[in-house]
């Protein structure tokens, strides 16, 4: 009987050790993306003078991010609208997710700013946004720009042409096709360099170009004819940006932009009402259904996975260029 405990004690420490091994694996390699919240805008955003009284939403959406464990990991198995995903394809490498995190709070807050200045501008007022540049927060490990330029450096120029915020510089170089050359000035330290390097392809946008620097922009400076608050909370990143300018713009002018319907939506938005790409497109579209959103307003390079998203459901995939685009087909409804 001894002998029968002892061999199955070592069979259960072993046991044990390759569980907390592969746990430790899990967690350190993968992540989990899940549907995440909806958040109804009038709820968090407030316009100076605005009117709150549509009677239907627009919806921010978002995806629930986690390291994985080995339960999370047979639950990801298990359910068709969760996704696991190597933490290099969504964190730069060297990154903890705390870091990581910060980082896209900073561009939750950039996308915030361009977000009221699109709105106002499309209202009939004249904001205006300015910083002085792009500053480097980190290097990617694979940029061309490795060993070349540095944190702390800060774009003014890409290819000549002066840029004030982060957004700017990362328009100008996506434009770009992947391995064109781009010239950039930076200022390292009251020292201006002027350094050539190629784009090159995203991880998580296919066919974008980009030099692989993490900005930031340097020394914010809006300047609103209207008081914006937006309290967001712990959500992050850029990707509600298309729904920030559309709650702020319904507040602004007379009518429901919404005509009483619940409307969700992802996409960055920039300067030039452009409407950009976004990650997490499957679990955000899964997310607006689950709280009743009737239309989803997606940008057009992500349009074809919220088509596949929303197969057999009832809800309209609205695939959108630009906030015109976005504009014209609420008015039309």
């Amino acid at each position: 009987m001894n002998n029968f405990l002892k061999k199955n004690f070592k069979t259960l420490i072993i046991t044990l050790v390759i569980l907390f091994a592969l746990n430790f694996y899990l967690s350190e390699n993968y992540s989990i993306i899940a549907p995440g919240i909806t958040v109804d805008l009038k709820q968090i955003v407030s316009v100076e003078g605005g009117d709150k009284e549509e009677k239907g939403a627009f919806y921010l959406t978002t995806v629930s991010t986690r390291d994985v464990n080995i339960p999370l990991f047979l639950y990801a198995f298990l359910s068709p609208s969760v996704e696991i995903e190597k933490k290099e394809d969504i964190i730069p490498p060297g990154w903890d997710m705390k870091k990581y995190i910060e980082y896209m709070k900073q561009w939750m807050e950039e996308s915030q700013k361009i977000a009221e200045v699109v709105a106002l501008k499309k209202a009939g007022f004249n904001p205006q946004i300015l910083g002085n540049g792009a500053k480097v927060v980190e290097v990617i490990e694979d940029s061309p720009a490795k060993g070349k330029i540095f944190p702390g450096d800060v774009v003014k120029k890409v290819d000549g042409e002066k840029i004030n915020i982060a957004e700017e510089m990362i328009k100008k170089v996506s434009n770009r096709k992947v391995g064109d050359p781009v010239t950039l000035e930076i200022d390292r330290e009251g020292e201006k360099k002027v350094i050539t390097i190629p784009t090159i392809e995203s991880k998580t946008e296919k066919g974008k170009a980009m030099v692989g620097l993490l900005i930031t922009t340097m020394d914010w400076k809006p300047i609103l004819p209207k008081k914006i608050i937006i309290n967001t909370g712990e959500i992050s990143g850029p990707s509600a940006g298309l729904m920030f300018t559309l709650e702020i713009l319904n507040q602004l002018l007379p009518g429901d932009l919404t005509k009483g319907k619940k409307i969700a939506g992802t996409g960055t938005i920039s300067l030039d009402g452009t409407v950009g790409e976004i990650g997490g497109v499957k679990q955000k579209v899964l997310a607006a259904y689950r709280d009743k959103a009737e239309i989803f307003f997606v940008p057009v390079k992500n349009a074809d996975d919220a088509k596949k998203a929303a197969k057999n459901l009832n809800i309209k995939i609205v695939p959108v260029n630009n906030i015109d685009e976005v504009l014209n087909y609420l008015r039309s409804m």
